[in-house]
């Protein structure tokens, strides 16, 4: 008898601990949401303002640029949701074939994309333009988890961890410099070296991997003439006020004459075609005008608690795989709010690519949103049990 109510209480206290877990997960995913939340309305507003003297020199309708980041949104949203909603344990089974359609895709853009500004980045498919590069960023993620949750057992040997990165990111970062893009490029390798980190990995091979992945973005960086130039720039810009530091030195104007609390919503100046890519890579200058120093913190304060929740997620997901998944989809959303914001800053050199949920940008968006669902998902999947 005494034996028996003692194993009830056992089962008792294990579903008590269980819904306890769960319930943080629950909190963690409504984080994840609200943050996401709040980001896209600040990102609306930022986007109307600094995208409607751009529209009205292109004889547009002023609200352009905002009707279609907010089709953007509407479609990211669809994607979060079925993201979110999808059984977690046939990702697995989606990773493969992601990957293929993003290669496929890739090299889609190299035979028949639309070249902007120099770069061959975008198909175009009956009137939508995408960029496939954005793809990459989940499908390297999930495949690159797949292999090396299969693997778990054989990552002491070198060659079992270096094959799989070396298919995964190598081909996708051959396809992507094509076109060229450095700036995704470091984006998804920092998700991969994410997903490495969080594996069964040795340290030893981890730090390798990680030097030999940082030799290759500063070769790549010195590569070509227009990216050395971009470099020169970040280190003295008023060097070249005119031409390579130009748009830098803009931002700085942008955010200096914010102050602490902006010169108001709409009221930006900088938007009348004194920053270059105002709504885009930049629109994190305007924000600092119209908002501040103030609005500014706001905008870091709400990404450190997306990294955070993210590593929370992470922290508690059910296996390796969901591990390796979710450091993979924060690393690159945190890095890469990080390097745009650094950037704008001045702290480190401009490499042209979007401020999550804010920049305007179609693909990016829908992806980035997607991203979001993933983390949901997993942090709903139940407590971290391991495989």
């Amino acid at each position: 008898m005494t034996s028996n109510v003692t194993s009830i209480s056992k089962i008792r206290a294990a579903a008590r601990d269980r819904a306890e877990r769960l319930a943080m997960n629950n909190r963690t995913a409504t984080t994840l949401l609200v943050v996401v939340v709040v980001l896209l309305v600040i990102g609306l507003g930022a986007t109307q303002s600094a995208s409607s003297a751009i529209a009205i020199d292109a004889n547009q309708d002023r609200l352009f640029y905002f009707k279609r980041q907010l089709l953007g949104i509407g479609v990211g949203t669809l994607a979060l949701l079925v993201a979110a909603r999808f059984p977690y344990r046939l990702y697995r089974l989606l990773a493969v074939p992601a990957f293929l359609v993003t290669l496929g895709l890739l090299v889609s853009v190299l035979v028949a994309g639309d070249t902007r500004g120099g770069a061959t980045r975008w198909l175009t498919i009956s009137g939508f333009s995408f960029q496939p590069s954005e793809l990459a960023k989940i499908s390297v993620v999930l495949v690159l988890a797949l292999l090396l949750e299969r693997k778990h057992r054989l990552l002491e040997r070198f060659a079992h961890l270096i094959v799989p990165v070396a298919v995964t990111v190598g081909l996708v970062g051959v396809l992507i410099m094509s076109q060229p893009d450095l700036g995704t490029l470091i984006i998804v390798g920092a998700a991969a070296m994410a997903v490495v980190m969080t594996s069964d990995t040795p340290f030893r091979y981890v730090a390798l991997i990680s030097v030999v992945a940082v030799l290759v973005v500063v070769f790549l960086a010195f590569d070509a003439d227009y990216r050395t130039d971009r470099i020169t720039g970040f280190l003295d810009p008023y060097a070249d006020a005119q031409g390579n530091g130009y748009q830098l030195i803009q931002g700085y104007y942008a955010l200096g004459n914010g102050g602490i609390f902006g010169v108001g919503l709409g009221a930006s100046r900088a938007r009348w075609f004194y920053l270059p890519n105002a709504h885009t890579d930049f629109i994190f200058a305007i924000i600092g005008e119209e908002t501040g120093l103030i609005g500014g913190l706001t905008i870091i304060g709400l990404f450190t608690v997306l990294a955070l929740a993210g590593w929370v997620v992470a922290a508690r997901a059910p296996d390796r795989f969901g591990r390796m998944l979710a450091a993979g989809m924060t690393a690159w959303l945190s890095f890469q709010a990080l390097i745009n914001i650094g950037g704008v800053l001045g702290v480190v050199p401009i490499t042209g690519i979007a401020l999550p949920f804010i920049s305007f940008g179609s693909t990016a968006m829908v992806v980035s949103m997607a991203a979001v669902g993933i983390l949901v998902n997993i942090s709903q999947s139940g407590v971290r049990g391991g495989r």
